[in-house]
């Protein structure tokens, strides 16, 4: 086993290291994006010692040759792959480069911090040369097994627990993974369950079960509270029953006959209320302010969420309280692949909702999130957009994502930019870059217009709507200079609606008919042949300034003015 720098140094100039010989060790020839996988696996191991991954050295021990250049490359590169994907970054101690004879290499030392090491958001093991992604079970007994960096949730309670909230949990656990019973002969008590998981008496089983309390806010239309309770156990957040309560009061003040809210997307934020609170001052403080038109989750939380803000379109999450998270995952309370903030939005705009929105507050030692959910009626003007851009793009994400540009068009591009990342990316790209698309990415002012036809359907819910005199003047000079200048004066009508930010529904492929045969009366375009027309080239117009001029050159010289 090597632990000693400078013994790695010298086995390496010496050609006597294999990974056969060096449990701890890793030759790389090369650097790879997901050789991190190895990292999180070699780290993951429950020995504790220190592991080394050598890049710019071959199976055999012998170096690959690089120069200074690659060296320095390669040390940046793989710099930014471990900020980016190795979670906690500490589980890395450090990335140097070494030279010995001409021929550079570059040695990453690594250990684990007292956590589970995540890759990209997923952690891994490995035996032999075979690397896995590790189950959520395996998961959690590995975060039981090791001390832990600053999880709160994972430290020692002895505190009173409501025995009703543990049996319902319980169940609920048991239900949804019914292996934590196999092998057992004798009924089974709760705690056991809970031991078996690991957090008997500990502050998770405190958070969820204990005196730990959160309130509940209720306002009347005018915005004056009318209501204000207090209750303990987190746990009572997270149950049917609750869940039910909140919709039915607000259906009430909505005179709805359905739920206001869409129940996953309520679920899932209680349970990050819960699953990511800051408790280590005022107990976390989650508080839930029920309006008749919207609902605000909030809780203590590190300043370090801020990063996660309104990140609607990523996958990206934290935690520090990572034993009270594995429990909520294991018994399915929180999405298993970190896909919660998408499920809330998503639902919100497939329900015909304003979008959801985070403001974080800034404190002192901890700030205050604050997750605003929005019911009522559904909006008609929204849902339609978003049946429109299902037909436009066959991919329900991307969809998704084109009409959230759309609601958010207000904002900036480069703030818009920050609530998405990973795979979502590309689709946002997309759709900002698709000249047929519901919005037009104007760069210069970093902003977005919207297309006419969005914005008749927002302002009027209507699919079309008849284009002003002055409107279609405009439209008529600027198609005719790009279609003559560039297409021979060839148009169709589907460019023509592109031209006026029309769509492509009935009444739209209707108007833009309508629209080119009143421009054959007027003997602006002929029809070709059918679906394609041309422009009439317009008779050039005179300019009187250079005619008088040439007019003058002409005339006499010495001539009387005129009397």
């Amino acid at each position: 086993m090597l632990i000693d720098e400078s013994e790695l140094i010298e086995r390496i100039g010496a050609g006597s290291i294999t990974e056969i010989d060096v449990t701890n060790l890793e030759l790389k020839r090369t650097w790879e994006q997901d050789y991190g996988k190895k990292i999180s696996a070699f780290a993951n191991r429950p020995s504790g010692e220190v592991h080394w991954m050598c890049i710019g050295v071959s199976d055999d021990g012998s170096l690959a040759g690089y120069d200074e250049s690659w060296a320095k490359k390669t040390e940046e590169s793989i710099s930014q792959h471990i900020n980016k994907c190795l979670d906690p970054q500490i589980t890395c101690v450090g990335v140097s480069c070494h030279e010995i004879q001409g021929q550079w290499f570059i040695a990453i030392k690594f250990a684990n911090p007292g956590s589970v090491v995540y890759w990209n958001g997923a952690a891994y093991k490995g035996s032999g040369t075979t690397i896995q992604v590790m189950t959520p079970e395996e998961v959690m007994n590995l975060t039981v097994g090791l001390p832990g960096l600053i999880d709160y949730s994972a430290q020692k309670s002895d505190e009173y627990f409501q025995e009703e909230f543990i049996i319902d949990f319980v169940g609920v656990l048991t239900t949804r993974r019914p292996n934590m019973l196999l092998g057992s002969l004798t009924a089974i008590l709760p705690e056991d369950v809970l031991k078996r998981i690991g957090i008997y008496g500990t502050n998770t089983q405190r958070i969820l079960f204990g005196k730990l309390g959160y309130r509940v806010v209720k306002y009347d239309a005018k915005g004056a509270p009318i209501e204000n309770e207090t209750f303990t156990g987190l746990y009572g957040l997270l149950r049917p029953r609750f869940l039910a309560a909140v919709q039915e009061w607000t259906r009430q003040q909505q005179g709805l006959h359905s739920d206001p809210y869409p129940m996953d997307a309520l679920k899932e934020a209680f349970a990050n209320a819960v699953a990511h609170a800051a408790y280590f001052d005022s107990d976390g403080d989650i508080i839930l302010e029920l309006y008749p038109d919207r609902l605000c989750i909030s809780n203590l939380c590190v300043h370090e969420s801020l990063y996660f803000a309104n990140k609607w379109f990523s996958r990206s999450h934290k935690t520090v309280n990572k034993i009270l998270m594995e429990s909520l995952r294991l018994a399915g309370f929180v999405d298993e692949l970190g896909r919660g903030k998408n499920l809330i939005f998503s639902l919100s705009l497939q329900s015909g909702q304003r979008p959801p929105e985070v403001v974080v507050e800034k404190g002192n030692r901890y700030d205050r999130w604050r997750l605003y959910i929005y019911a009522g009626q559904q909006n008609r003007q929204y849902l339609r957009i978003l049946e429109r851009l299902r037909e436009m793009y066959i991919d329900e994400h991307k969809a998704l994502i084109a009409h959230a540009l759309v609601l958010w068009s207000s904002q900036s591009v480069s703030t818009i930019k920050q609530y998405v990342d990973g795979e979502s990316a590309k689709l946002f790209a997309d759709v900002l870059s698709d000249v047929n698309g519901p919005i037009f990415y104007y760069q210069k002012n970093d902003s977005i217009v919207l297309r006419r036809w969005v914005r008749v359907l927002v302002g009027e819910g209507k699919d079309s709507k008849q284009l002003s005199s002055a409107e279609e003047e405009e439209l008529y000079e600027f198609s005719y200079k790009m279609q003559t200048g560039y297409h021979k004066g060839y148009i169709t009508p589907k460019e023509l609606r592109d031209y006026a930010g029309l769509g492509h529904t009935n009444s739209e492929i209707v108007q833009s008919s309508q629209l080119m045969k009143r421009w054959m009366d007027q003997g602006k375009i002929k029809r070709i042949r059918k679906g394609v027309y041309k422009f009439i080239e317009k008779a050039p117009s005179i300019d009187w300034k250079q005619l008088m001029k040439e007019l003058s050159t002409q005339l006499p010289q010495g001539l009387p003015p005129n009397p």
